[in-house]
């Protein structure tokens, strides 16, 4: 085993765990952004120069525009029900079980550390789609999934090219892009009662009667 490799691996991986626990929207983000850097340094043979380049471009980039849209101390996202702890227990379980699984069923010519932590940060992005209630956090569990695909992509098939690098950076800009313009509209929405929401609906659920559009006619 590479203690290089390691070392990156087991730092994406707590990166993913404070993504999906962490309530203050600054630290989930600066959590993905540990992902997405360090996930493209769990290959061997490391990416070339453009390909690499490229895919940390990109996750900086997607980084810094969710980092813009979660400015201000007030910014609050949902966080995980279950607690770091746990996030990090489960974490471990399913990194044993891709570093156990690597080439069992068919050759791979990756590193089974990236399809271990791939199984990691995957298991970890369930909890932020599934539970999430707030844009950011379902951002943050897309992109999460994402990156554990990536990983157990190179794992099994090798690390890839210089325009599969393109792509895949294109990919996380755009996704962070999305989630920061939504997160953006979700902040300035004053149904929502509260300044730093970034929740999908008003809380309060209410609906309001719209008056008609037509004038009423005046009586003969």
């Amino acid at each position: 085993m590479n203690p290089a490799l390691a070392g990156v691996a087991l730092a994406v991986v707590l990166g993913a765990v404070v993504a999906g626990s962490a309530r203050n929207a600054r630290a989930a983000v600066l959590g993905l952004i540990v992902v997405l850097v360090g996930g493209p340094l769990i290959a061997e043979p490391i990416a070339q120069t453009l390909g690499l380049a490229a895919r940390l471009v990109g996750a900086v980039l997607a980084g810094y525009l969710l980092w813009i849209a979660a400015r201000g101390r007030d910014a609050r996202t949902g966080g995980s029900r279950l607690g770091w702890p746990v996030e990090l227990f489960v974490a471990a379980a399913a990194a044993v079980v891709g570093y156990e699984s690597h080439g069992s069923s068919a050759p791979a010519d990756g590193p089974a550390l990236a399809q271990a932590a791939g199984f990691a940060i995957a298991a970890l992005s369930i909890s932020s789609i599934v539970n999430g209630r707030d844009i950011v956090r379902i951002g943050l569990g897309l992109q999460l999934l994402a990156a554990g695909a990536i990983l157990v992509r190179t794992a099994l098939g090798g690390t890839p090219d210089p325009l599969e690098q393109l792509v895949i950076a294109a990919m996380v800009t755009l996704v962070g892009a999305a989630v920061a313009i939504v997160a953006t509209a979700a902040r300035a929405d004053p149904a929502t009662g509260l300044t730093g929401a970034f929740e999908l609906a008003s809380p309060t659920g209410g609906r309001t009667r719209r008056p008609p559009d037509a004038h009423p006619l005046e009586p003969r």
